[in-house]
């Protein structure tokens, strides 16, 4: 079993000055350490978001339901999430219409991060 990959704001930070058009400044830092922060919970010993799908999810519903940059924060959300899943190792095959119901999921209100990580799972390979 590999170990748990986390992400830190340094790298998040990367993510936006590639996905962002062009280069978002970041207005809320407290959001993008909170999604740090989520994707890594622990309670009781045991992963509060157990599996690569789950941690993608935490980080993409926190940066891209919660407002942190001046724009492009779904692009953002969904970029993350992808580059999360792909450094975690994870095959996927993804196209346009599987980043689309990404996207809309995001917009969804209500939507958890357990629907994220649901949609997320559909870009298994």
């Amino acid at each position: 079993m590999s170990p748990t990959l986390h992400l830190d704001l340094s790298w998040i930070l990367d993510v936006v000055e590639r996905a962002g058009e062009p280069r978002p400044a970041p207005q809320d830092f407290g959001v993008a350490l909170a999604a740090v922060e989520r994707h890594r919970a622990v309670l009781a010993g045991r992963d509060v978001y157990g599996d690569p799908f789950a941690r993608a999810a935490a980080l993409a519903h926190t940066l891209g339901r919660l407002p942190w940059l001046e724009r492009s924060n779904l692009r953002v959300a969904v970029a993350v999430a992808h580059g999360y899943l792909r450094a975690a190792d994870v095959p996927l095959t993804i196209d346009q219409d599987l980043i689309a119901a990404l996207a809309t999921a995001l917009k969804r209100p209500g939507a958890t991060a357990a629907d994220i990580a649901d949609v997320l799972r559909t870009w298994r390979s």
